[in-house]
């Protein structure tokens, strides 16, 4: 089943500054808690967690709507299938809303989790903002 899981928070820096860390598909691992290590090749990333797990990823960046799309082709870390999110980035002064939504498959029999799921993403997602504000910043 198709679930979607939309969040919105602040990012405490400056549009053009987190767009920079954000458009690349570069460097998650200096502002993403989950990734460990991440490198891109074209419009290809491969992103480890650092409990082992490996996520493929399909990106495209639009520059001038600051809308950053990925497909995590393959993984192993999740319990969730056909993963597609993205990451648009609005002005707000001196502020930049993220709005990171994410859609995917759940099979019925790890639908329980879903609630968890989503927890998860959404403070993942959230302490990512953190980081990004910090990592935009310096």
């Amino acid at each position: 089943m198709k679930k979607t899981i939309q969040t919105v928070n602040e990012v405490n820096a400056p549009l053009d500054k987190v767009w920079a860390k954000v458009g690349p598909g570069t460097h998650m691992d200096k502002w993403m808690p989950i990734v460990e290590t991440c490198s891109v090749e074209g419009d290809k990333r491969v992103c480890t967690t650092p409990e082992g797990a490996t996520l493929y990823e399909t990106i495209q960046a639009d520059n001038e709507n600051k809308v950053f799309k990925y497909t995590i082709d393959k993984q192993d870390f999740m319990p969730i299938s056909d993963i597609q999110g993205t990451i648009t980035l609005k002005e707000n002064g001196n502020i930049t809303n993220m709005h990171w939504d994410v859609d995917f498959e759940i099979s019925e029999e790890n639908a329980p989790a879903f609630s968890e799921i989503k927890q998860n993403i959404e403070g993942i997602y959230q302490m990512a903002a953190a980081s990004l504000a910090d990592f935009a910043n310096a």
